[in-house]
């Protein structure tokens, strides 16, 4: 259900990830025998970071039409966000390739995806607490 707050966060998490495949995470120059100035490392740079970040987007995904199974719903949202975190770490690990540069401002991109991932996990917590409530009440 699109009204749903959690909805939205993961949509959020969706589209940040997708859009990390074009912009970069790391400007720099490569290191090498000649090193290649302005080289940008994104997700579509290395076979790895393609694939974490496409199931990464993926999982956020298929996990917004699984609103009628909340159970589920939290433990994939809980497996993007570490997945997430995870991603973030391994474009950590490929900036040693690289000689000279730095973060690119579109690196919040991977950070927002993060921010998706948590804040859904706390809407979905919240929802399952609503009906805990509610079925103690009948």
């Amino acid at each position: 259900m699109i009204q749903r707050k959690q909805t939205l966060w993961l949509l959020l998490s969706v589209i940040c990830a997708g859009l990390t495949f074009k912009f970069p995470f790391y400007n720099g120059t490569v290191n090498g025998t000649e090193g290649v100035a302005g080289a940008d490392m994104n997700a579509a740079s290395n076979i790895w970071l393609t694939l974490l970040t496409g199931a990464v987007a993926a999982l956020g995904l298929i996990t917004i039409f699984l609103y009628k199974n909340r159970k589920q719903q939290l433990q994939l949202t809980f497996l993007g966000l570490i997945a997430s975190v995870g991603l973030i770490a391994l474009y950590a690990s490929y900036i040693r390739e690289f000689h000279t540069g730095g973060i690119a401002i579109t690196a919040i991109l991977s950070l927002l995806v993060v921010v998706g991932f948590f804040f859904a996990l706390k809407g979905i917590r919240r929802d399952q607490k609503l009906i805990r409530d509610l079925n103690r009440l009948r």
